[in-house]
Formats: structure tokens, sequence, C-alpha cells
């Protein structure tokens, strides 16, 4: 059985969570036990759910040809990070960046802000906020999840280990968020998930 393709996705599509648990690290702001499961339920949901669309449209082609399509997809989601990566360098270069598409979906405020979600002020994330928050992660990783469902990535192990490393992720990410490597996370997610979605698209290619 594959282990390293569902591992590869699930750390890949928590690096934002990573992100968002370090910038709360970083200004003080708490989860509770019961956000972390709450949030840790929903994004895994949202792995099954996408990742079972993928496999319903893997069934549409012949098995080699839906490799290649999920494979090739992965790759380009892969280049979009990086391309998004890129176009925030040269955001806080100073630089033009209006020739980029611009992301005008809400979910992408709060991942960019995450300290929104905290309405209150209150300096903790509730249950309440904390759905705002897994909605945000969710909805950021349907077009990945679909995409390795297509190649054949497990469903189950994928949803297993995004379960496991998003509790993780979160505490790791609170952790670090009171050390000088905070700001490398927020800097660098879009770039990591980039190269391990291209990893991920090339590998399920070739097994």
């Amino acid at each position: 059985m594959n282990f390293l393709s569902p591992c590869l996705l699930a750390i890949s599509s928590n690096l934002d969570t990573l992100s968002v648990a370090t910038s709360y690290g970083l200004k003080k702001i708490n989860m509770t036990k019961s956000s972390v499961l709450l949030i840790s339920i929903i994004t895994s949901l949202g792995t099954f759910f996408s990742m079972y669309i993928g496999e319903f449209i893997s069934r549409l082609f012949n098995l080699e040809i839906a490799n290649i399509f999920g494979s090739v997809l992965l790759v380009f989601i892969g280049f979009y990070f990086l391309i998004e990566y890129i176009k925030a360098v040269k955001k806080n270069r100073g630089e033009d960046i209006s020739y980029y598409v611009e992301n005008s979906q809400k979910y992408n405020d709060v991942l960019e802000n995450p300290t929104i979600v905290d309405k209150d002020a209150s300096g903790e994330i509730d249950i309440k906020e904390s759905l705002i928050l897994s909605f945000a992660l969710t909805i950021n990783n349907l077009s990945v999840g679909i995409a390795s469902s297509i190649t054949g990535v497990s469903i189950s192990l994928s949803v297993f280990f995004n379960f496991i490393i998003t509790i993780l992720s979160i505490y790791l990410g609170h952790y670090l968020g009171n050390t000088y490597l905070s700001k490398l996370f927020g800097k660098y997610s879009n770039l990591i998930s980039g190269v391990l979605l291209i990893i991920l698209g090339i590998y399920e290619l070739f097994i």
C-alpha cells in the first residue's frame, strides 16, 4: 500500500494550517482543544468529499488516462502556488502586481490575515470562529483533493493522515509562533506547497 502519496498530500494541504497557527502563536491567540478537534474533523471531511468527487471523475476515463489527467492537474495546481509565492514576494518589494489575477474569494482573506477570525478580540478562537477558519482551509484545498483522487491516491489514508497532521500542524504552528521561525512559514508556505504538489504529481504519473 502506498503511504507516501497520502502523506505528501496531507502535509501539502496543511501548510496553510501551519501558517495560520503560527500567526496565532505570534499574536498570542489561543485555540481551544474543541476548536482544534473541530478544524481537524471539518478539513478531513472536506478531504473525503473532494476526493470522492475525484474518484467519481476518474471513473469516466480509463485508468491510464485518469492517472495522467490527475497528475498533470496536480502539477498545474503546484505551479499556481508557486505563482502565488512569487506574487507575494513582488508585493512585499513594492513591485507592480496588477497583471496577476487577483483571488477575490473571501476565504483567501482569512488565510492571508487569520487574526480577523477572532472577531470579538478575545485572544481565543472559539467554536464559532473555528468554523469560519475550517471552511476557509477546506475550500482552499478542494482542487488538490479532487486532483489527487483522480490519480488514485487512497481516500481513507488521505483522510487519516489529514486528521492527524492537521492537529500536529496547529500545535506545532502555535509553538513556532513564539520562535524566530514564525515568519518563515508564513513567507514560504505557498512555495513549499507548490513544490510538494509538483513532486506528488510527477510521482503519481510514474507509479
